[in-house]
């Protein structure tokens, strides 16, 4: 509700017959509570059978159903219960649906009781073209790598390919061999130490749903990834055709120069291997990005992508600092004269091309191009 605002007036966790298992509402009056689970049961004859029905066959997932008054979220939550959103008739859906994605999933983890959830909700960005380019202008006028900074880590790939189990054996050490299908995200935290360089990276780890019906969310998921990990299943030949279709939606979302990994998972079972290091070898060649091998289930290797992963932002906020035009002087020759407007236009201009960029030369010549006019600016020169 906090982060959602006042177009949320009120949820509901209920169980396959429709029964409230809990209620929250903007105004804790109980009269309020009884009128909203009232607006509820009364769309039970026509959205839960339905629902019920879904969940036998496997494919429900989330549903909306509008009245006069009101807009209903319905998202599954584990195996017996669902997470109800009702908002206000003029609220958008998609700005809502993320976040119910997410509760959902929190929900599902505190019914089932195994595993630390974080009462946490982050702010999700759905940004214009415009809020586009500006994160883009902020990114790369942002301040070096500093320990206090937390990096956004998406984890991606088709479901069942482990990347649940990815994300638990490193965060708290554990293996399950029969995790549930993450319900749209899941988020953790872990810093990744270095004593020999007596610094650390601190992660935000999001843990993404790789099924179907979690698409329209991916977007929302992974704005303003500093680093990707795609994972695929080495035994299962469609996870591994799918790498190139998660590949261009985390770049198409994420901060410039994401850094990124392809990880091929489940070699302890490489008696069943369907796609060799050979194979791919070659798609991360052809992506640009680096390759891995682990197994969960073993922990082989799982530390060693994260670290790989930590020491390239590390390496890369030194080079962006070295780079840096902030501390050159603008030689007294090289003044002229500019207006506001066209200082802005020029931004957007330059702000722009970085799109188009092909090579890292062609970025670092844009960057020192909006690094000038920020100091045009700055300075009013």
């Amino acid at each position: 509700m906090q982060e959602v605002g006042d177009s949320l007036v009120s949820v509901l966790v209920v169980d396959r017959e429709g029964l409230v298992v809990d209620i929250l509402t903007i105004d804790s009056d109980k009269s309020d509570e009884k009128k909203f689970i009232g607006a509820f049961s009364s769309l039970v004859e026509l959205v839960l059978k339905k629902l019920t029905q879904d969940f036998d066959l496997g494919t429900f997932g989330a549903g909306t159903f509008d009245t006069d008054k009101y807009r209903f979220i319905f998202c599954e939550s584990g195996s017996s219960h669902v997470l109800v959103s009702i908002l206000n008739h003029t609220t958008l859906v998609d700005d809502v649906f993320p976040y119910t994605y997410l509760t959902a999933d929190k929900v599902a983890r505190i019914i089932d009781g195994e595993l630390p959830v974080s009462p946490v909700i982050p702010k999700i960005k759905r940004d214009t073209e415009l809020e586009k380019v500006k994160r883009k202008m902020e990114y790369y006028q942002s301040k070096p790598h500093s320990q206090e900074y937390v990096y956004k880590l998406s984890l991606i790939g088709d479901g069942g390919v482990g990347k649940t189990s990815m994300a638990q054996r490193y965060v708290h050490g554990i293996f399950k061999a029969d995790y549930k299908a993450t319900i749209g995200t899941y988020i953790s935290k872990k810093e990744c130490k270095f004593k020999e360089l007596n610094t650390f990276v601190r992660f935000m780890i999001w843990d993404l749903a790789g099924q179907s019906q979690f698409e329209r969310l991916w977007p929302d998921y992974l704005t303003d990834s500093r680093a990707g990990i795609i994972v695929f299943d080495i035994t299962n030949q469609e996870s591994f055709d799918h790498v190139k279709m998660w590949y261009d939606i985390i770049k198409r979302v994420a901060l410039p120069n994401i850094i990124l990994i392809l990880v091929g998972n489940k070699v302890d079972l490489n008696t069943s291997r369907i796609i060799s290091t050979e194979q791919a070898l070659e798609l991360a060649k052809e992506l640009g990005i680096y390759y891995m091998e682990t197994s969960t289930k073993t922990n082989e290797n799982i530390d060693n992508v994260f670290k790989w992963i930590a020491l390239q932002i590390i390496n890369l906020n030194i080079e962006e600092v070295k780079d840096t035009l902030f501390d050159k002087q603008i030689e007294e020759g090289s003044k002229f004269v500019i207006s506001s407007p066209q200082l802005t236009i020029l931004n957007q201009y330059f702000a722009k091309q970085l799109d188009f960029c092909i090579g890292k030369s062609d970025t670092k010549e844009i960057i020192k191009y909006l690094d000038i006019l920020k100091a045009i600016g700055k300075n009013k020169l």
